[in-house]
């Protein structure tokens, strides 16, 4: 149940788009069922011609309108002002109906799934006979119509296409009362249950038909207006990083747990956004080596709500931090590393609680590839090695090991920029340096960084540096990660973000360390020039290339 004209193009909340789907729906499955049943009723041929007169002009207003193709229009208009031209010879008004309904149920449930297929189907074909029957004055003895048998079938049709449609959905929760989407969803179903009550009570079928019109009419109102309707999103999980539509831009809450939080938008949102919480304003800031801007808010145990406001648009994003304890590194320093990890998860459909940050602690592979890099850079005979972290456990614990491989090696640490630059901090402080590095006269052996600043604003901080990896950050399965991040957020790639991205899928970076070397390209924009998209690249406004052979 996605739109009453699948080509019309229209998304979202488009009231005059509403408008017309309702209008055109029930003037059509009016006239498809005056047709239909002509046979065996007598309908007022002044009704037949104002049903037909007001689908054929819906039909083209929309075709102006809502830019349909015009093919469906004309052959809608068409059959819509030939039934009650032909209602005097009752086989071929039966005919004209049937393929007035076939064109109805096509506009209707036409690129959907099976089941909703069905059930666009059961609400086009009731709506049709529902109303055909009701507008009829009499019905012709011998003709093989039943109006009893009929009207209660249609009526178990009615209320089953209903339940399905509200089983469908999936709201079994507040989110059933406490949106718009659900809301019309249970007035479909309560009105279709009041017909099927009506149809047993009243042992007059003609009674039965004309009153129960009342609540069918609702069903089709509820069936036309539902896909305009935006779908609720999904109810919040404490522990999970919390992704969502609010002031017309994506919002991020992250670690989504009692306590400081981030609130992370995209580039796209521009500067101009703030968000409230408990009465409290944060502005939304850049932080270094983050795209987009974050937000610093405070959030209570269980259930809340922040209000984002964006220039002239305002929005909310209802939370549940539940009872988890806070994780304060997730809104530190290394934050939004972690929110990037999250957020590969939730990309990959498979959201999941957020207990440490990757800068917690260094892993096992990261651990291998910074030998590997030193290693590679005493095979280069590089005079000496300068070493530059931070003070998350992460960063001391690569410090530690870049020290301890490159005594193995013979390799000199020490500050000297006539040797090699190693930089094992997070994503803030890798920055911080690369810009005294560019300000400054850089290392002869170059600069070198860990598997973990992989990541387009602290890449892009220099002209070049190097990476020990065990992905080829241009190959099928690292692009869809990132195109599937750039979809959804807006969100340059990351490898923490990549690793959940691939756990998702029962996979890991599991390739042999590779040094890859990061270039910026600057490239003259030419008037009427095309360039790709960057949209999923590791390195926007850059290159990366393999150095080195696997080590």
């Amino acid at each position: 149940m996605e739109t009453m004209h699948s080509h019309t193009g229209v998304s979202g909340v488009d009231h005059l788009a509403l408008a017309l789907r309702v209008l055109l729906l029930t003037s059509t499955a009016l006239i498809a069922g005056i047709g239909l049943l002509r046979a065996g009723a007598t309908v007022p041929r002044w009704l037949a011609w104002a049903a037909g007169g007001m689908s054929a002009a819906v039909s083209g207003i929309s075709a102006v309108v809502l830019d349909i193709n015009p093919g469906f229009a004309v052959a809608h208009a068409v059959l819509a002002l030939a039934i009650p031209v032909a209602v005097r010879w009752r086989t071929a008004a039966a005919y004209l109906g049937f393929a007035l309904t076939l064109l109805l149920i096509a506009e209707a449930a036409l690129g959907h799934t099976s089941l909703v297929f069905f059930l666009d189907t059961v609400f086009a074909a009731v709506a049709v006979v529902w109303f055909g029957a009701a507008s009829a004055t009499s019905w012709r003895d011998g003709s093989g119509l039943r109006p009893g048998p009929v009207a209660l079938t249609a009526a178990l049709a009615l209320a089953g296409a209903a339940i399905g449609q509200l089983l469908l959905s999936g709201l079994f929760d507040r989110r059933l009362w406490g949106s718009a989407h659900g809301f019309v969803l249970v007035g479909a179903v309560v009105a279709s249950l009041a017909v099927l009550v009506l149809v047993v009570v009243l042992h007059n079928p003609q009674r039965a038909f004309r009153t129960g019109a009342i609540g069918v009419l609702a069903v089709v109102v509820a069936w036309s207006v539902l896909p305009g309707i935006p779908h609720p999103p999904e109810l919040p999980v404490p522990g999970v990083a919390r992704l969502t539509q609010a002031a017309g831009t994506p919002v991020l809450v992250s670690p989504h747990r009692p306590g400081r939080n981030l609130v992370h938008f995209p580039d796209s949102a521009g500067l101009d956004v703030v968000v409230e919480s408990g009465g409290r304003l944060a502005r939304a800031v850049p932080r270094p080596g983050a795209s987009g801007t974050w937000a610093e808010v405070d959030l209570p145990p269980g259930r809340s709500e922040l209000l984002v406001r964006r220039g002239a648009e305002q929005g909310s994003v209802d939370v549940d931090t539940g009872t988890l304890p806070p994780l304060p590194d997730a809104a530190g320093a290394d934050g939004p590393e972690c929110a990037s990890a999250a957020l590969g998860g939730i990309v990959a459909a498979a959201a999941s609680p957020l207990d440490r940050c990757p800068a917690a602690s260094l892993s096992t592979e990261d651990e291998d590839a910074l030998r590997k890099l030193v290693d590679y850079l005493a095979s280069r005979h590089t005079p000496a090695v300068t070493v530059v972290g931070d003070d998350a456990p992460r960063s001391r614990a690569a410090a530690d090991v870049v020290l301890s491989q490159a005594q193995q090696r013979g390799l000199p640490v020490r500050d000297d920029p006539g040797g090699a630059l190693v930089l094992v901090a997070g994503w803030s402080r890798a920055v911080e340096v690369l810009d005294a590095t560019n300000r400054g006269r850089g290392y002869t052996y170059g600069v070198h960084l860990a598997p973990w600043l992989l990541h387009g604003p602290v890449v892009n901080a220099v002209a070049g540096a190097s990476l020990p990896l065990r992905f080829d950050p241009r190959d099928r399965q690292a692009l869809s990660y990132g195109m599937d991040l750039a979809a959804t957020f807006g969100e340059p790639p990351s490898p923490a973000g990549f690793r959940r991205w691939l756990a998702a899928r029962g996979a890991a970076p599991g390739g042999e360390v590779t040094i890859y070397a990061s270039a910026q390209v600057d490239v003259m924009q030419m008037a009427n020039h095309q360039h790709d998209s960057t949209a999923g690249q590791w390195i926007p406004e850059g290159t990366i290339v393999a150095i080195s052979d696997p080590l």
